[in-house]
């Protein structure tokens, strides 16, 4: 780790909720949402040029199969911390995906949902639903809430309908992942999906996102207590549609984006420290963990991520690690979701080992470890 990364790793811990207790979280994003359709698409779609969002490793995310949490599970279920608790992964959810038939069949003029767990059945022919609420059950995942669609659907819906080049040639591989030159004159993809630069599309996001937590609960038979934000940006005037649908924790990183549709879409960033409370009462937690192999696939990010915890826990603070879903798909590439769980698994060996005391919580359990604690 480099001095700059050193410096900023303690200040990421400074302010803020502390505890004398070695707590870890792994809070893991986008459960559910479909990226890259399929390794030929993928090939399909660089000979027409279309760029896939962010950089390379991007193109190894792909909705997961019934193996890819099978395999992932067989690594959680494998070890216990002092509690007798699992490490439970933080199910960050996203609750469903374009339906692109009927979308085309509208003339692109009206958006339609489909339900994740009816992706996963076209998809692979699997209902994962028993999957996930025996995972559930042992306490290996937690699910929470990340999005309805992680999509910008206005955004999208319009620049389909204005026939954008390369929006269009996506859409018809089933891909919405793409860099573009979208009509925004802010976003060049349309994964950000409560990036509201209007209050009309603000009124959109808000409906959309009322929706998604309903589904949510429908599906799971609880409210998220906490949630966090596409690309981590996040309108001010969301938190009070979350925090009216039992949403009391907010997930994040150390800075995020806040835009105001108020003020033709222009952004700004917020600080955020864990145990940050707004005017709800809703407490931020900021993730100081990083375990994201996809990013570098040559980093040593066992003792990357060991060093982070210990910072944490200098300063008395949880680790809360982030790690996305495309960690551990291999749709596209075995062997990197392979190589990626013998890394989680040799991990949470590595971690018990060095703090015996551990304690594995979800992201919403610590929110109520949190408010607790704050209100005693």
């Amino acid at each position: 780790m480099s001095l700059i990364n050193t410096i900023k790793q303690n200040l990421v811990n400074i302010p803020g909720w502390r505890t004398n207790r070695k707590i870890v979280v792994f809070e893991s994003d986008d459960w559910g949402s479909i990226r890259m359709p399929s390794k030929g698409i993928n090939k399909e779609l660089k000979s027409k040029g279309i760029l896939v969002d962010n950089n390379d490793g991007w193109q190894l995310d792909i909705l997961e199969t019934n193996t890819d949490l099978e395999n992932l599970f067989t690594v959680l279920s494998t070890y216990k911390d002092l509690n007798k608790k699992h490490p439970v992964f933080t199910f960050n959810t996203v609750m469903g995906n374009p339906d692109f038939k009927k979308i085309k069949e509208s003339n692109y003029n009206k958006y339609y949902h489909e339900y994740f767990f009816d992706t996963y059945l076209k998809n692979s022919g699997k209902d994962l639903k028993p999957l996930w609420d025996k995972a559930m059950n042992q306490g290996l995942i937690r699910p929470q809430f990340h999005a309805r669609e992680h999509l910008n659907i206005g955004l999208w819906l319009k620049d389909l309908k204005n026939n954008i080049k390369e929006t269009r040639i996506a859409f018809n591989y089933g891909f919405f992942g793409l860099l573009a030159q979208t009509s925004s004159k802010f976003q060049n993809h349309y994964l950000a999906a409560y990036r509201a630069e209007t209050p009309e599309e603000l009124e959109l996001i808000k409906e959309i996102t009322k929706q998604g937590l309903d589904l949510f609960k429908k599906t799971f038979g609880f409210s998220s207590k906490s949630f966090i934000p596409c690309n981590y940006i996040l309108p001010k005037e969301l938190e009070e549609v979350v925090y009216n649908k039992g949403v009391m924790h907010i997930q994040s990183q150390r800075g995020q984006i806040q835009p105001d549709p108020y003020n033709n879409g222009k952004v700004k960033t917020v600080r955020r420290y864990t145990g940050k409370k707004n005017s709800l009462g809703q407490v931020y937690t900021v993730r100081n963990v990083k375990f994201e192999p996809f990013v570098n696939k040559n980093m040593d990010w066992v003792n990357h991520v060991l060093k982070e915890i210990k910072t944490s826990f200098f300063w008395n603070k949880p680790a809360i690690i982030s790690t996305h879903r495309i960690n551990f798909v291999g749709g596209i590439d075995i062997k990197h979701r392979d190589r990626n769980l013998k890394q989680l698994d040799t991990l949470i060996k590595r971690i018990l080992k060095q703090w015996p005391d551990v304690e594995f919580m979800s992201s919403d359990e610590l929110g109520i470890e949190i408010n607790g604690s704050q209100l005693n």
